[in-house]
């Protein structure tokens, strides 16, 4: 029987092989760098300003806020958790918490009624007039921290842009 040679193992771990999406390998430009994190930045400074606005006239965190607009804008003011799990690209056990939290404090409402299929949200009463309390403030924040700031052809690029990205992304536009 011939007798295998092993080669000492190496303490070094093995370089990664680059991760090839759509043909792409290298690193971002400075260009790109500065763009993508511009979006990061304001994305941060847009919740922080708008949610900082609303805490004086609310409690709803901007999770909350997040919910609430998705139950308020669906029909009947009821969604599929999965659905809203999607829409909101959350997994099954953040948005679980989250309902947990806001079904302890009368926000929500967990069913299986009306036969649908899975666990269906339900916007109380009382998130209603949660989304209603906060709603001038949050408008006033929304305008006067974004929409005033831009031009109006600046407001209509930023939709055009978001628009494609969310057609790309699978999801409808909030």
């Amino acid at each position: 029987m011939p007798v295998r040679s092993r080669e000492p193992a190496s303490t070094e771990l093995p370089l990664p092989t680059p991760l090839r999406i759509h043909g792409v390998t290298d690193p971002l430009t400075p260009a790109e760098r500065e763009a993508w994190r511009a979006v990061l930045l304001v994305a941060d400074i847009l919740r922080f300003r708008v949610a900082a606005a609303l805490r004086p006239f609310s409690d709803l965190s901007p999770a909350d806020h997040s919910v609430l607009m998705r139950l308020v804008e669906a029909p009947e003011q009821r969604m599929g958790q999965q659905r809203l799990a999607n829409e909101m690209f959350w997994s099954k056990s953040r948005l679980s918490r989250q309902l947990s939290r806001m079904q302890a404090r009368g926000l929500v409402e967990r069913t299986t009624d009306n036969g649908a299929r899975g666990v269906q949200i339900v916007l109380t009463a009382e998130g209603i007039d949660a989304v209603r309390a906060a709603a001038p403030a949050h408008a006033d924040a929304v305008r006067r921290y974004f929409l005033e700031t831009a031009t109006e052809d600046e407001v209509a690029a930023f939709l055009r842009l978001a628009g494609r990205l969310t057609d790309s992304a699978g999801t409808t536009r909030a």
